[in-house]
């Protein structure tokens, strides 16, 4: 494993350095307690440090993971709450223009009063250009119909999702699958 792995992997959970730390100031701690020097209290100081920078940066942080989930979580909030141009946005320009008419012609047929993203599982490829994610998960909505029957029907669909990290740093779906969950 190299360093660059290595750091890139410590960025995206840093509990294992985190436990290593916590375990050299239990060390540090217990040599004080044993000895009653100061200088084991002192040599604690720069073990905290690190613990805290390791939680900020965690914290301020977004893993090309973290961002691709919390774009699905925005998705689903777009389609729960009938926001078809909060869906649009995180669509990469060539599949938003080609999706535009079902989109519109779904949210024109149908009223969304519930929607959900459940089993999510990411798998990352850095080696491609762009570097992408592809998210499989299943997915469901409720929704009644907007022809005036009042009628309310449920979709539930395993799906197959690819994004890509645009120029901006921003990861946009650049394609997707779906497989409704009654066919399979």
């Amino acid at each position: 494993m190299n360093l660059n792995s290595w750091l890139s992997q410590m960025a995206e959970d840093p509990a294992w350095a985190i436990a290593a730390i916590a375990l050299m100031i239990l060390f540090l701690t217990a040599g004080f307690i044993i000895g009653r020097q100061k200088a084991w209290l002192f040599a604690i100081l720069p073990f905290l440090a690190a613990a805290a920078g390791l939680i900020a940066a965690d914290y301020w942080t977004l893993s090309p993971k973290e961002r691709v989930r919390d774009a699905i979580r925005q998705c689903v909030e777009a389609v729960k709450t009938n926001q078809k141009e909060d869906l649009l946005k995180h669509l990469a320009p060539e599949l938003a223009e080609q999706m535009k008419t079902k989109i519109n012609w779904a949210f024109s047929f149908a009223e969304f009063t519930h929607a959900y993203a459940n089993d999510v599982k990411l798998e990352e490829n850095r080696f491609t250009s762009p570097p992408c994610i592809k998210a499989t998960f299943f997915a469901g909505a409720k929704f009644t119909i907007r022809s005036g029957n009042a009628l309310t029907d449920r979709y539930v669909c395993v799906m197959s999702v690819t994004f890509e990290e645009f120029e901006d740093g921003e990861w946009l779906i650049s394609s997707f699958e779906q497989r409704s969950v009654s066919q399979m």
